[in-house]
């Protein structure tokens, strides 16, 4: 249960590395040169599927919740999210709609795509200036993993950090705090970039082959 209250929290991101010279040192970014710098990784990835693995760990360390499931994603809004165990729900958005589908309950909701405008997953989509104005943002190397720390300028942002790991040029892990302290870590596998244009019906609601694994 407590999977399907952060999900819609959670920033579904691939993107290939790129990185200045200067970045590429254990150190520290500045933000506006970074914000360049992840905005134009955001755009190397037209479309995405991967397999993941999801972990939330409270503020105590303690885990709460462990899930897997698969994901997909289409420039410029379109997103696929469904956890496989330990139960099924379906997070997915055309850009237009929002559909929130859970099986086990037979209960499926919809909004405005435009209601969850000031969530992470709009990070997908930035551009330079928007990820500078609206995230603190540094880049580092660690341990050979090229990672972005993004922080919401605003307080009423959903989460108070966003870590994004990378190993070679996939995304290989997110981490994200939320108010509480409590840590959701995702770690994606078996991922596929810009492979083809995905086919639009993946990321809109159908009753007749909802919950199917993709």
């Amino acid at each position: 249960m407590l999977l399907r209250i952060v999900l819609l929290s959670l920033t579904l991101c691939a993107y290939s590395v790129y990185a200045a010279d200067s970045d590429k040192a254990e150190g520290v970014g500045a933000s506006p040169k970074t914000a360049a710098a992840l905005a134009t990784l955001l755009a190397d990835t037209q479309s995405m599927q991967a397999k993941f693995s999801q972990r939330v760990v409270s503020d105590e360390g303690e885990l709460l919740e462990e899930s897997r499931g698969s994901m997909a994603f289409q420039r410029p809004n379109q997103l696929r999210w469904e956890i496989i165990e330990p139960y099924r729900y379906l997070v997915l958005t055309n850009g237009e709609t929002l559909w929130r589908y859970d099986p086990d309950f037979e209960q499926l909701s919809t909004e405005s795509f435009r209601s969850v405008a000031q969530t992470p997953m709009l990070i997908l989509a930035a551009s330079a200036a928007e990820l500078d104005g609206q995230y603190l943002i540094e880049a580092k190397t660690v341990e050979g993993e090229q990672q972005f720390d993004l922080k919401p300028r605003s307080k009423d942002a959903e989460f108070t950090r966003l870590v994004l790991a990378f190993t070679g040029k996939l995304l290989s892990e997110m981490q994200l705090t939320d108010k509480l302290g409590q840590e959701t870590t995702i770690a994606l596998t078996e991922t596929r970039l810009n492979r083809k244009k995905l086919a639009d019906k993946l990321f809109e609601f159908d009753s007749a082959g909802a919950g199917s694994e993709q």
